[in-house]
């Protein structure tokens, strides 16, 4: 019969450093699952900001409209980085400063109350004046650019075309200090606003040109009212109200007596000056509402809207008074719509008829439309 002795077990020593190297292999483990926790969380909150971001230029790139943008640079801000003020400053020719919009923790975008509330010498300028592309720091800085300056802060310029349009400034981040996916992601706002407000610019620019062009075409170079072109559209328009309304108005033609002896006698700056003198007469003595134009060469129209003939009259008596004191004479023929005609053809001709009369009467008078003593019909052909 045989006995089995059993087989000793590890010495003590090298299971107490088998147990060891378990507690050690098991915090690295904990330590790097905390690390890629931590990665997870870096890497979703930069996602969120991503997706902020994307949202933002998307939205500031279908307006044109300047606040807009830059409420919407400001709001995306305060949503993608969770700071608690974020101040947007412009910078004006010559390297002025201007603080304009500001909003808080909550997106809410205001009209800043001082337009000069900040430090003068400080990171602000640098960035305006295009020494730093990026500014940071903290309230303790002497050349912080807020006295108010909360926590960590951080300027990052708007630049369109290589010179700098604006600032963006923001302060009180949600963590100890400023990282450096924050500002890049600033950067990434300050310069997507940049691009859209240039462009906001432009397309103002050009429609204020295109307005200012279309002003030029409507209107006389030399007595500065409206022009033939003019008078057109806006007869067509109140020959469409009046007759919506069933309401006459009164065409008046008048033309300056004797522009070519003045011309002849004192040369063409002196008739150019009567010409302008004759139509500042007018407009001085136009009603809110009448429309006048220079027609052509020197003659006149004035439309007197909403008004009868007795009205016309008064109108028409008031105009050649003020013409008179001015040194200045004209003939006036007047037209009735719709006893006259109730289109702009039919009235010019019934007026220019008129006019006629008054000069062959000797000038310096008015005479109105009189159908029985008109020796010509109208004639469709004699266009406004």
């Amino acid at each position: 019969m045989s006995s089995s002795t059993p087989s000793p077990g590890p010495p003590e020593g090298c299971r107490t450093a088998d147990h060891t190297e378990l507690l050690q292999e098991l915090e690295r483990v904990r330590s790097r699952l905390a690390m890629v926790e931590a990665e997870r969380d870096e890497y979703a909150q930069q996602n969120s900001e991503l997706f902020v971001l994307q949202q933002v230029f998307s939205t500031i790139n279908s307006t044109l409209e300047i606040n807009d943008i830059l409420s919407m640079v400001l709001r995306g801000v305060v949503e993608a980085l969770k700071f608690k003020r974020v101040v947007l400053f412009d910078v004006i020719d010559g390297g002025g400063i201007i603080r304009r919009l500001e909003a808080d923790l909550n997106g809410t975008v205001l009209h800043a109350l001082d337009p000069r509330e900040y430090r003068e010498n400080s990171t602000l300028q640098d960035v305006a004046y295009g020494n730093l592309q990026l500014a940071y720091g903290t309230a303790d800085d002497a050349d912080r650019p807020l006295e108010d300056t909360h926590g960590f802060y951080c300027v990052a310029p708007l630049v369109a075309r290589d010179v700098v349009r604006g600032l963006l400034y923001a302060d009180d981040p949600p963590g100890d200090e400023i990282t450096e996916n924050q500002l890049r992601i600033i950067l990434d706002f300050a310069s997507q606003a940049a691009i859209a407000v240039e462009n906001a610019r432009l397309y103002e620019e050009t429609r204020r040109l295109l307005e200012e062009t279309q002003r030029m075409a409507h209107t006389d170079s030399l007595t500065g009212i409206p022009n033939r072109r003019a008078l057109h559209e806006m007869l067509e328009r109140e020959l469409h109200t009046s007759e919506r309304y069933d309401t006459p108005f009164a065409f008046v033609i008048l033309d300056l007596d004797d522009l070519k002896k003045i011309n002849d006698t004192g040369g063409h700056s002196l008739g150019d000056l009567a010409l302008k003198r004759f139509a500042q007469v007018l407009r001085k003595n136009a009603r809110k509402g009448d429309i006048i134009a220079r027609y052509a060469g020197d003659e006149f129209v004035v439309v007197m809207a909403q008004s009868d003939k007795e009205q016309a009259e008064r109108g028409v008596d008031r105009i050649l008074a003020a013409l008179r004191r001015n040194g200045l004479s004209s003939s006036i023929g007047v037209a009735m719509f719709p006893n006259d005609g109730t289109d702009g053809q039919t009235l010019f001709f019934c007026a220019d008829e008129a006019l006629y009369q008054a000069k062959s009467a000797g000038k310096n008078q008015c005479r109105f439309y009189d159908r029985a003593k008109s020796k010509h019909p109208p004639a469709a052909s004699d266009a406004v």
